[in-house]
């Protein structure tokens, strides 16, 4: 994702940066830190305790290799968010940059809801579909070609009926593009007091 031609990655640094600059969260969980995209911002940040979250244990060493010690309060977890109803402490903002496309929605985002204070912030980015550009982008890594048949991009608007139905209300959303071409959406979202019982897709 960090390929200039693709720069996924730094999109979702910038986005983290900028979410957290404008909502300036005490505690701060990435859901899918991978080997820590986004921390190098909440280095030296005012801060009190970020957490990382990935499925992958390599990723998550590699997180800890780069990042202990420099980030004051960090908590790094090797866990499915669709299966992890208890992790760690509520946090203010919840950060989910390209992972709901490989989950469950509904479980993943009732764990969510679980893991956000009252009030607390839900920040996903997620990715849209384009008429001209594969939905996993050419790389040199033949490797990332496996994901294609596991990704289910998520529509805006279903991602916004299943986050209520978990309880978190729509605050805000931004159309994202990133070097490559590919658009992406950042949708806000403000934990309610519980979930709603809202209709099946």
């Amino acid at each position: 994702m960090a390929l200039p031609t693709i720069g996924q990655s730094r999109l979702i640094a910038d986005q983290l940066d900028a979410v957290v600059a404008r909502l300036s969260p005490r505690s701060i969980a990435i859901i899918g830190c991978a080997g820590g995209n986004g921390l190098d911002g909440l280095a030296g940040a005012n801060v009190d305790r970020v957490v990382g979250v990935d499925i992958h244990p390599g990723y998550v060493d590699e997180a800890r290799r780069r990042y202990e010690g420099r980030i004051p309060g960090l908590e790094l977890y090797v866990a499915d968010i669709q299966d992890a109803p208890s992790l760690f402490e509520p946090v203010d903002l919840l950060y989910v940059a390209l992972v709901l496309e490989y989950v469950d929605v509904d479980r993943a985002m009732n764990v969510l809801w679980q893991h956000c204070k009252p009030d607390g912030v839900l920040a996903v980015v997620s990715q849209l579909p384009h008429e001209k550009i594969a939905e996993v982008s050419p790389s040199p890594y033949a490797s990332l070609a496996k994901l294609a048949p596991v990704m289910h991009l998520v529509a805006p608007e279903e991602l916004r009926l299943r986050a209520q139905r978990a309880g978190f209300h729509p605050s805000q959303s931004d159309i994202l593009f990133s070097p490559a071409g590919k658009r992406f959406s950042l949708d806000i979202f403000r934990r309610g007091d519980g979930p709603r019982r809202i209709a099946e897709l």
